[in-house]
């Protein structure tokens, strides 16, 4: 009975040594490597970030805006027809396809994913547009990307924009997941047009 005892405490010793060695990140350790990742990209890719917008909204290949609203890096490949009735109207659905999506903070998926082949998917992603987005009223985009509307400012329908987006800006699931995402090709087409 006593040798029992012993193995029971032993085991339950054991287990909570394993539980407690079991350590979680802090969220902010989870930010600190995700701006590593962040700027172990930029560099790989050679990548220029801008402080100031472009007055011309034109952009080297190279080159990157960060917003300092919302942390989303982006680079605005075509304007679209950036002509006023073609802008986008708060309350507007903007149908976003996408191509060279990766993952870049997991080292595991070197997988690129696309929603740009109507046979693999015949709808194309949508974001209903509500105002300019900061990280304090991403909830207003909670059933999409918010990161996708940033730069719907800036450019018109048939825009074509790059973008590096932070998990914080991202989908739900990257929310969740603490997945920071890169897009090669983001192209919108406004529900008006």
């Amino acid at each position: 009975m006593k040798k029992t005892r012993y193995i029971i405490f032993f085991l339950l010793g054991l287990l909570l040594v394993g539980v407690s060695c079991n350590k979680r990140r802090t969220y902010a350790e989870i930010l600190k490597d995700e701006t590593k990742a962040i700027d172990k990209f930029i560099s790989q890719n050679k990548l220029t970030i801008l402080e100031n917008f472009p007055a011309n909204s034109v952009f080297k290949s190279n080159e990157f805006y960060r917003d300092p609203a919302t942390g989303v890096y982006y680079n605005i490949i075509e304007l679209g027809d950036t002509t006023s009735a073609n802008k986008v109207k708060i309350g507007e659905e903007v149908y976003v396809r996408f191509s060279g999506l990766r993952y870049f903070t997991s080292s595991n998926d070197s997988t690129e994913y696309s929603n740009n082949d109507p046979i693999r998917s015949p709808f194309p992603e949508s974001v209903i547009y509500r105002g300019p987005v900061t990280v304090s009223n991403r909830s207003l985009y909670s059933a999409t990307t918010p990161g996708w509307a940033v730069p719907l400012t800036r450019v018109g329908h048939a825009g074509k924009v790059k973008m590096i987006v932070p998990f914080n800006m991202g989908s739900q699931s990257d929310q969740q997941s603490y997945s920071t995402t890169y897009y090669d090709n983001i192209q919108y087409r406004f529900e008006s047009q």
